[in-house]
C-alpha cells in the first residue's frame, strides 16, 4: 500500500522486513487524519453523486462531453467509496486488514485495484476529454464525437484499465503481519521473476497512462486554444451571426471549465505519480505518504467544485436536483435534525484509542419554526 520507511517494523512469515506508517501516531494526529479523510470523503460522495445525477435527470444534458464528465465522477465514486475507508483504516490501525478469510482475500484483491483502476480510467477519459474539446472547435464535422460513439469509448476504458492491472489481482495477497494480525500485500517481484522485471511493468504503465496522456492532452489543449483565439479574432474582424457566436462562447467556456478540472488532477496526483520510490530511489516518510496519497484523493472533492464554479448549467441542475430531494423530505425530519452521528462516530473513535475516554458529544437538535432557527 505505501511505499515507505518507519521506525517500526513487522516481518513476513518469509523474514522479510518491511515498514509500518502510522502505527505509533498520536491520538491527536489519527484523530485530525481521519477528519480530513472524513471531510473529503463526504464533499467527493455528494458532489460526484450530483454530476452523475445532472446526466440522469436532464436529457438536454446527455452530450458526449457531459457522458465523459459524469464517467471521471463514478471513477471519483469509486475511489470514495471502495479505497477511502482503507485509508481511515491505515490511519487508524496501520496496515492491519480487518477481514480475514475468503471475503477478506477477495476485498485484498479488489480495493487496491480499483483503486489503480480507477486513476488510469480518470486518465484516459480526461484524454478523450482534450480530443472531444479539439474536435468541438475543428471545422472538420467527420471528427466529432457522438454519444454512441463515447458509450463504446468508455466500455474500452474500462476493460483496458482492468487488463492491464490484472498482475496486480493475481499478485495481492493477505499475510501475517505483526501480532497474528493479517496485511494485504502485491507480491509483484515474485510475480515477474525478479524486481527488474517488475520495474519494466511499472515504467511501461508510467508512460502509456501517465507520460503519453499528459503529452497528448497538453497538445490538443494547445491547439484548441489557438483555434478558439482565431475565431475569435476573426470574429472580431469580420460580422458574424449570433448563432456562431454564442456557440464560440460556449466552446470557450467549457474548455475554461475542463482546462482547470485538468490542472487540479495534474496538481493533486502529481506527487503520487512523482514520488515513488521506483522513480527517486529513496524511500519516503510515513507523514509525505500520508501527504502524498491526500492529496491526490483531495481532487476527488475539487472537480465538482469546478463544475459549479464554471458552468451555470450544472449550478442550475444542482440546485434543481437538490430542491427535488428537499421536497421528498418529510417536514417533520427537515424540521428537526439530530446530529447524533457525532455522539456515535466519537464512541467508535474512542473505542479505538483516537480520543481519550470519557469524552462525549452531545448530539443537537435543530428546530425550526415561525420565529427563527434555534439550536
Amino acid at each position: 500500500m505505501f511505499e515507505n520507511i518507519s521506525n517500526n517494523s513487522t516481518k513476513l512469515a518469509h523474514e522479510k522486513v518491511i515498514t509500518v506508517c502510522f502505527q505509533s501516531d498520536e491520538a491527536i494526529i489519527k484523530a485530525g487524519r481521519v477528519l480530513a479523510y472524513t471531510i473529503i470523503s463526504l464533499l467527493s460522495l455528494c458532489g460526484n453523486s450530483l454530476v452523475i445525477g445532472v446526466l440522469w435527470q436532464d436529457r438536454k444534458m446527455r452530450k458526449p462531453v457531459i457522458y465523459l464528465i459524469a464517467n471521471m465522477a463514478v471513477a471519483d465514486l469509486a475511489i470514495t467509496i471502495v479505497y477511502m475507508p482503507r485509508m481511515i483504516s491505515a490511519v487508524i490501525r496501520s496496515y492491519d486488514w480487518l477481514v480475514g478469510g475468503t471475503m477478506g482475500l477477495v476485498l485484498c484483491k479488489t480495493v487496491p485495484t480499483i483503486h489503480l483502476v480507477s486513476v488510469k480510467v480518470t486518465i484516459l477519459t480526461l484524454v478523450f476529454l482534450s480530443v472531444e474539446r479539439f474536435s468541438a472547435v475543428s471545422p472538420f464535422a467527420g471528427n466529432k464525437l457522438t454519444v454512441h460513439r463515447v458509450k463504446v469509448i468508455l466500455i474500452a476504458v474500462w476493460l483496458v484499465s482492468f487488463m492491464v492491472h490484472t498482475p496486480n489481482v493475481i499478485a495481492l495477497k493477505l499475510a501475517p503481519g505483526q501480532g497474528g494480525a493479517l496485511i494485504c500485500r502485491a507480491y509483484l517481484n515474485k510475480l515477474f521473476g525478479s524486481s527488474k522485471g517488475r520495474k519494466i511493468y511499472d515504467n511501461v504503465l508510467a508512460a502509456i497512462f501517465y507520460a503519453a496522456p499528459l503529452f497528448l492532452i497538453v497538445v490538443l489543449y494547445m491547439l484548441a486554444a489557438i483555434k478558439l483565439r482565431n475565431r475569435r479574432i476573426a470574429r472580431s474582424n469580420a460580422s458574424t451571426n449570433g448563432h456562431e457566436a454564442s456557440k464560440d462562447k460556449v466552446n470557450a467556456n467549457v474548455f475554461k471549465m475542463l482546462l482547470a478540472v485538468t490542472l487540479a488532477f495534474i496538481s493533486c496526483w502529481l506527487s503520487y505519480f512523482v514520488m515513488r520510490k521506483a522513480i527517486i530511489g529513496v524511500s519516503i516518510s510515513c507523514n509525505v505518504q500520508f501527504v502524498r496519497y491526500f492529496l491526490a484523493h483531495t481532487n476527488s472533492a475539487v472537480t465538482p467544485c469546478l463544475y459549479i464554479t464554471f458552468s451555470q448549467k450544472y449550478r442550475s441542475s444542482f440546485k434543481s436536483i437538490m430542491n427535488k430531494f428537499r421536497c421528498r423530505v418529510p417536514s417533520r425530519v427537515r424540521s428537526g435534525t439530530t446530529l447524533s452521528l457525532l455522539s456515535q462516530s466519537a464512541t467508535s473513535f474512542s473505542s479505538l484509542g483516537i480520543f481519550p475516554r470519557g469524552i462525549n458529544l452531545v448530539s443537537l437538535r435543530v428546530n425550526n419554526n415561525e420565529n427563527g432557527t434555534t439550536v
